[in-house]
């Protein structure tokens, strides 16, 4: 490549990365609505999760050691 062209590509890079629009602010409170649903969602579910994990760990552990019986 030619020192022109990578002097342009460096030049649109620069711009590009700097040249950004502020959202409006209905936009932005929506995010911002979407982004605390999806939190609350994954807060309720971690516990979901975990009672889950231990019925598993306890059904294979009394599996386990009914055969042995």
């Amino acid at each position: 490549m030619s020192k022109s062209v990578l002097l342009s590509v460096a030049l649109v890079v620069g711009l590009a990365s700097t040249a950004h629009a502020e959202l409006p602010a209905a936009a932005t409170a929506g995010l911002a609505s979407i982004n605390t649903g999806i939190g609350d969602a994954a807060d309720a579910a971690w516990p979901l999760i975990t009672a889950a994990l231990v019925a598993g760990v306890l059904i294979k552990l009394v599996k386990r050691f009914t055969n042995k019986v």
